[in-house]
This record gives structure tokens, sequence and C-alpha cells, in this order.
């Protein structure tokens, strides 16, 4: 049987972590988290210490953003909903077009979810919980990252050990 405490977060982080800088684009950040499949990447600057997220939510985040702006400047185009019996908005999604040139440090998150790699498993899981995160950066005290822990971490160790 799994004795969750008895791991530790270095026990199950993942050591491969796909970064970006702040000054990368928002298109080279949505490249990288579509060629490698993830949802998010930490941010390191120049001096590797990790100074913000950047996830697939502050992406949707900003594409509300700027819906919202359009309001009222411009009437939103509409289709019919054959499975409701209503004309509905079409909703807009980001296009790299439109934003190539968007530093990844004028969206990233700076506020970092981060453990130490010798935090209980438990206490990881727990923090995912209370701050509704997916994934969790392991840093050590200078912030800089050693790994991630995701939600699907959990679950492959919940597969591969259970």
């Amino acid at each position: 049987m799994l004795d969750f405490n008895a791991l530790k977060a270095r026990d199950i982080m993942s050591k491969h972590v796909v970064a970006v800088a702040p000054d990368d684009t928002l298109e080279d950040a949505l490249r990288m988290m579509t060629e490698h499949h993830v949802t998010g990447l930490p941010v390191i600057n120049s001096r590797d210490v990790c100074v913000g997220i950047i996830t697939a939510s502050d992406i949707l985040n900003l594409e509300e953003e700027r819906i919202e702006e359009s309001e009222g400047i411009q009437e939103k185009p509409m289709y019919y909903n054959a499975d409701t019996g209503r004309w509905e908005p079409v909703h807009m999604y980001l296009s790299l077009e439109e934003v190539p040139e968007l530093a990844v440090s004028e969206v990233m998150t700076t506020l970092l979810v981060s453990v130490t790699p010798d935090t209980p498993l438990k206490d990881v899981a727990k923090k995912m919980h209370e701050e509704a995160v997916h994934r969790v950066l392991v840093l050590d005290d200078q912030r800089r990252l050693l790994g991630i822990i995701t939600a699907t971490d959990f679950v492959r160790l919940i597969a591969e050990r259970g």
C-alpha cells in the first residue's frame, strides 16, 4: 500500500522542466506549451531565479480582458445554436497574430505556489487543494527551480504504486 506520509516532493517531482524567460514572447510560450503538451511554464530570469509562471489560465484571462475591452466598441458576432434555439455570441479566441510581441512578463503570474524538495507529499497535495492550482513549483531557498509537481504526477503515483 502507498504510504503518502513517507514521500516527499522530491520523490515525484518532474526534474526536466520546460521554462521560458520573462522577455520571451507570448507566442514563444504558447508554442512551447503546445510542443511539450503542458499547460504552464515557469518563468526563469537570467540569474536562474524563478520569477513567475505563465499558464493557459493566464492566457485565457488575457483573452477575456480583451473581449471585455472590446464590448461596446463593436458588436459581437452571433451564431444560431440549434441545440438551444437561440442566437449566441461567437466566443473569440486569442490570435497569435495579434499578440506575438507581447512579453511573457506582461502576462505571467508572479505569486508563486511553491514547495521545497523536502516538503511532505501530503502537504504538497494540501497546498495544491487550498490554492486551487494544478501545479506547484519545487524551489530551493534561492528560488531556483528544481522541479515541478502537477496533478498528473499524483495520478501517475497512484496508478503505479497504489
